[in-house]
């Protein structure tokens, strides 16, 4: 599919995806004191949120390159998976919005599923 063959709901959840994870990821790399003191709670130091920040911003411009949507969009939902994980297990609420990021990108992914498989197909050896 290309990008004019997705409705509009598609490229409004990329619009939406992208804004909050720039938004995120730019305050974790920045060093916002919030996202510091969140890291400092985890108790794993400051170096997860660099990785964090990086793979955040990096999928959020990765939502608007050709070929790069799915696995952008896969990286973003293995982040909120981990992130949610690491809340409730260290840190508490509030949840609601990593639930809702982790969706929308799980959803972004399974809209550009086909890029995955064809990225597979292209690996696979010739007989």
């Amino acid at each position: 599919m290309t990008a004019t063959q997705y409705p509009i709901p598609f490229r409004l959840l990329r619009m939406i995806l992208s804004a909050a994870f720039l938004y995120f990821g730019l305050e974790k790399l920045l060093g916002a004191p919030s996202a510091v003191a969140l890291y400092e709670t985890l108790g794993f130091g400051q170096w997860p949120r660099f990785v964090t920040g990086t793979v955040e911003t990096a999928s959020a411009i990765g939502l608007w390159l050709p070929h790069l949507q799915a696995i952008s969009a896969l990286a973003l939902t293995a982040t909120m998976i981990i992130g949610l994980s690491a809340l409730i297990l260290f840190a508490g609420p509030p949840y609601w919005h990593m639930i809702a990021l982790g969706t929308g990108a799980a959803l972004t992914a399974f809209a550009y599923r086909h890029q995955v498989t064809a990225w597979l197909d292209s690996r696979r050896p010739q007989a």
